[in-house]
């Protein structure tokens, strides 16, 4: 039997699923009253209801673009591939899907094809420290997208993502463009909570942590592929109200261009709450709290809350940096912000407070 191309294609990165909100109309208890028999399939109205037990994959390739799914357990053994303009929607945090063996990633959205349009909302991804990642995007060509879009147009909503073996979500391939991601939190990362290789999407009300040091893993990273990704870089993207915590490393690492973040946070981290590597990006009302943080196993005194490599296209506005001392310990956050000195002298760090940094809230290379 011909191999299918979703199951070809290897990825140690990704291969993933996009979700979104979409409206069931039909109520999760009456569908898991009925059915004939709780692993099988059945449709109601445009929805088709898979019960735990059933296969989800099964249902996609069996023709189902709108999958609700039930109370209960979902064991995956291999990664549910969407197909354009699919959407599957699940009961919330009751509807649980499960890494049941090793898996590169547990939904794939794309894996280097064409897929658009897709949704995945309402439900929990469990990696168990199985799956390499929770959800992967990696869209490429357009040809057939709904009215000639150019871009995927992906919606992932209400998700958690627990213990990826790597990272929580994955975006990378040239098309996987004006996605948006909201309310999703990621939990206990290997690598990367969210991992931005892609342009030209919004994320908004999202959290990660971390649980891994290595001098590189990071809540957010935004910026070029990594060694053996095929992401073409995070530029052009926007960040509202999201917020990186418990970050073995870096809270956010931005390592892309033009990209603007508002009202986003880091919170009791090891390393810089912000390590902003790549110049050209903007930070209005963005906070850094407790780097060097002990809860995390950091030394005081190491890192800072902003740390901005090079400033001379950047601008941080009204952003606040400090060490709120947890614990009554004495300050660990070592600078609020660390800049070039040109950035500050010259106007680009405007507005900024803080208080209770271990050796100053500014500090000017």
């Amino acid at each position: 039997m011909e191999e299918r191309w979703y199951q070809r294609r290897s990825v140690l990165g990704g291969g993933a699923f996009a979700a979104a909100g979409v409206t069931a109309g039909i109520a999760a208890e009456a569908l898991l009253s009925s059915g004939p028999s709780p692993a099988a399939a059945q449709q109601q109205g445009p929805w088709t209801y898979v019960p735990p037990g059933g296969s989800i994959q099964q249902a996609i390739e069996d023709g189902a673009t709108a999958v609700l799914l039930g109370q209960g357990e979902y064991r995956l053994t291999e990664p549910v591939v969407p197909v354009p303009g699919c959407a599957i929607r699940g009961a919330g945090q009751r509807t649980r899907l499960r890494a049941a063996r090793s898996l590169d990633t547990m939904i794939a959205i794309g894996r280097g094809r064409s897929v658009d349009g897709v949704s995945v909302s309402d439900l929990v991804l469990d990696c168990a420290d199985k799956a390499g990642i929770g959800i992967d995007l990696d869209i490429t060509g357009n040809g057939k997208f709904y009215k000639g879009e150019p871009d995927s147009v992906c919606r992932l909503d209400n998700l958690a993502v627990y213990q990826p073996v790597l990272d929580g979500i994955a975006y990378r391939g040239k098309d996987t463009q004006a996605c948006v991601t909201s309310r999703v939190r990621v939990r206990q990362a290997g690598r990367y909570g969210f991992r931005v290789e892609a342009p030209d999407s919004w994320w908004t009300a999202c959290e990660a942590t971390t649980r891994r040091r290595t001098g590189s893993t990071a809540g957010f990273y935004v910026g070029p592929a990594i060694a053996g990704s095929d992401g073409i870089g995070g530029a052009n993207n926007f960040f509202q109200a999201c917020k990186a915590w418990y970050c073995r490393d870096y809270g956010w690492h931005v390592n892309g261009e033009r990209n603007k973040f508002v009202g986003c946070e880091s919170q009791d981290t090891g390393g810089h709450g912000w390590f902003i590597e790549s110049d050209r990006n903007v930070f209005t009302g963005c906070v850094a709290d407790t780097a060097s943080s002990a809860d995390v196993g950091a030394s005081a005194n190491g890192a800072d809350g902003f740390y901005v490599n090079q400033g001379e296209q950047t601008s941080l506005v009204g952003c606040q940096a400090f060490d709120r001392r947890p614990g009554g310990r004495a300050p660990q956050q070592r600078y609020g912000f660390n800049v070039p000195a040109a950035m500050a002298d010259q106007g680009r760090l405007l507005g900024h407070t803080g208080w209770d940094n271990a050796t100053g809230l500014l500090g000017k290379r």
